[in-house]
């Protein structure tokens, strides 16, 4: 992985060049087959307007609302779904957004992802950014080899 920011004041941001091409990047974003290959078990719509629940065993769930969907920005927000355990950091999370940029790359796709509001001030910032930073290999891995290492894999 390239570039992870773990400064104390910024949201935490990753650049990725992956060996894929943008549409294969942007999938991973989009649907919930793409999602569930590299974050974990996830139900729902990637479309804009839908919701995304991706599942992380006895943690507790995620849910994303989907603000945008092109195959050159996917943008989720955090939000709290009635019928759902959230995971333990869902409360500093609402209202903060994960941003996929896909950009076409000489060698593939660059993917820079910043998760916006994501900062040093959170409680959970360590086991975030850890938890983010093994994510992101997990979709560095997925476009080198077909396989991703998503939660429950």
């Amino acid at each position: 992985m390239t570039g992870a920011t773990n400064t104390r004041t910024e949201d935490f941001t990753a650049v990725l060049n992956l060996p894929a091409s943008p549409e294969s990047v942007s999938a991973l974003f989009t649907s919930v087959a793409g999602v569930s290959r590299w974050w974990g078990p996830t139900e729902g719509d990637g479309a804009v307007g839908g919701t995304l629940v991706t599942s992380f065993g006895d943690h507790g769930a995620n849910a994303m609302r989907v603000l945008a969907a092109a195959p050159t920005r996917v943008v989720w927000e955090s939000i709290a779904l009635d019928g759902t355990t959230p995971t333990g950091h869902t409360q500093e999370w609402l209202g903060t957004t994960m941003e996929f940029d896909i950009v076409a790359a000489d060698t593939g796709t660059e993917l820079r992802f910043r998760h916006a509001g994501l900062t040093p001030q959170l409680e959970c910032w360590d086991a975030c950014v850890a938890a983010w930073t093994y994510f992101m290999a997990s979709i560095e891995t997925f476009a080198k080899t077909g396989t991703g290492t998503p939660f429950g894999a």
